[in-house]
């Protein structure tokens, strides 16, 4: 930059975003370059004086560098831009200058408070005259702003000034030295954009996919995708249920793709986030949130009450109920299955070990355990039973189908009951089913009955 001959001419005002700034870390590892601070910068350049100016460029001039006088840490990166585009273009001869230069040769600055006859237009807006180089043309603007975005900020605590190179007058020909100023930008501590307060959290959600709607209600082994805000200097701990996620990327990352198959039940979700303090403590934050699953595989299931379910029971261990239990559609159960009431299956009923029912077990497809089956009152099935280790029914056995599995053992007892055949009558005893009769002569002849035990193991 040249030395400070003339002031600049033209009047300038500029902000910042974030307000204020905050510096970056002193050491950030490569490909964590997310962790450094970020701004920009908004410049609204104006003519506040009474007389026209005429302007040929304006340069932008960055500190560069890591002291506490330098804005940026990086020239690279930087995204200009200038309004009104139709008039003005920004190019970047060095990583560190930034030149606003008029589409055509020059730029006219009207004067503050000039009525519409002397500017042509409506006096609410400023105009700008443009003067290109084989002539005189007028191009009439609100001003001009410029943005520089994604600027990389210096990790020292410190004041910046940025320098303004202006080839501008008010009279005569365009300067060939510029005229230059210095606007002043703060450069502060990190500290927490947000209120530090405990339970303040960072926005956790839970999605379909990228972009995807939101993960409310899933199917059993969906892939779920939780996200976050990160703030710089955040910590983050992912919690699943009752154990924490094992994944390096969430603590200073701002999202988690939970794998397909791990989402198999209604399930709580907890984000940790400690956050440091200007003052060298920290604030922890929570997040949580449940995503319900419809169709849930459950390790285990234990139901005070009645279980009515209207589609398919799937437990991947256990099932045990005080109540009674209906199934709308199939009973699958990985391990033992505990009734204390009665169990209704619309379809199959499949138990991987021991099926205790104290109640009536009524099927309308076929029963199978792969362990012991044992049945307090009556056992009802469409369909065949499979009992590896033996059936105990202490009621009545009704099957449409096989026996498979088990050995029915008969216990005769005698001839009972005989008597004249036209007025002769037989009831079982109780347990017992009857397993023959016989009779002798005519109508006036004897009829006998006999009736057995069925032992099922």
């Amino acid at each position: 930059m040249t030395d400070e001959s003339h002031a600049c001419v033209l009047s300038y005002a500029l902000t910042t975003v974030p307000a204020p700034l905050t510096v970056s870390p002193p050491k950030v590892d490569s490909g964590n370059e997310d962790e450094l601070a970020y701004g920009s910068i908004d410049l609204v350049i104006s003519n506040s004086g009474s007389t026209p100016v005429r302007c040929g460029k304006i340069a932008i001039v960055l500190p560069v560098g890591s002291l506490a006088q330098d804005l940026a840490l990086t020239g690279e990166g930087i995204a200009p831009y200038v309004e009104p585009e139709s008039g003005w273009t920004i190019v970047g001869p060095q990583p560190d200058v930034l030149v606003a230069v008029p589409t055509a040769e020059t730029a006219v600055f009207p004067a503050a408070g000039e009525t519409p006859s002397e500017t042509s237009g409506d006096s609410s807006k400023v105009r700008f005259s443009v003067e290109p180089s084989g002539g005189a043309s007028e191009v009439t603007v609100d001003g001009l702003y410029i943005t520089l975005k994604n600027i990389a900020i210096s990790n020292k605590t410190g004041v910046a000034r940025i320098g303004i190179e202006e080839w501008a007058t008010t009279e005569g020909e365009i300067p060939a030295t510029p005229n230059t100023g210095r606007l002043e930008v703060a450069k502060f501590p990190f500290r927490s954009g947000a209120d530090p307060s405990p339970g303040i959290g960072r926005a956790l959600v839970a999605v379909k996919s990228v972009g995807g709607p939101p993960a409310t209600r899933i199917s059993a082994g969906a892939e779920v995708r939780l996200e976050w805000h990160h703030v710089r200097g955040d910590n983050h701990e992912l919690y699943m249920d009752d154990r924490r996620v094992a994944d390096p990327s969430i603590a200073g990352g701002s999202a988690y793709q939970v794998p397909a198959d791990t989402v198999l039940r209604d399930t709580a979700f907890a984000l940790k986030t400690v956050t440091p303090t200007p003052d060298g403590g920290y604030v922890t934050r929570w997040d949580h949130l449940t995503v319900c699953v419809t169709d849930q595989r459950l390790a285990s299931l234990t139901v005070n009450g009645a279980l009515d379910a209207k589609d398919v029971v799937t437990a991947r261990s256990s099932l045990e109920v005080t109540g009674a239990v209906t199934a709308r559609s199939t009973l699958n159960v990985t391990g033992d299955a505990t009734v204390e009431g009665t169990l209704r299956a619309t379809n199959d009923v499949t138990v991987g070990g021991t099926l205790g029912v104290t109640g009536l077990l009524t099927a309308n497809g076929p029963i199978q355990a792969n362990d012991s089956l044992t049945v307090g009152k009556t056992l009802t099935t469409h369909g065949s039973i499979d009992a590896k280790a033996g059936a105990t029914v202490a009621g009545t056995l009704n099957v449409t189908g096989t026996l498979a599995g088990v050995s029915v053992t008969v216990t005769h007892g005698e001839w009972v009951d005989c008597g004249k055949e036209s007025g002769n009558s037989s009831t079982a005893p109780s347990g017992q089913v009857m397993v023959g009769r016989k009779h002798s002569g005519d109508e006036n002849g004897q009829t006998c009955y006999k009736y057995a035990s069925l032992t099922v193991s």
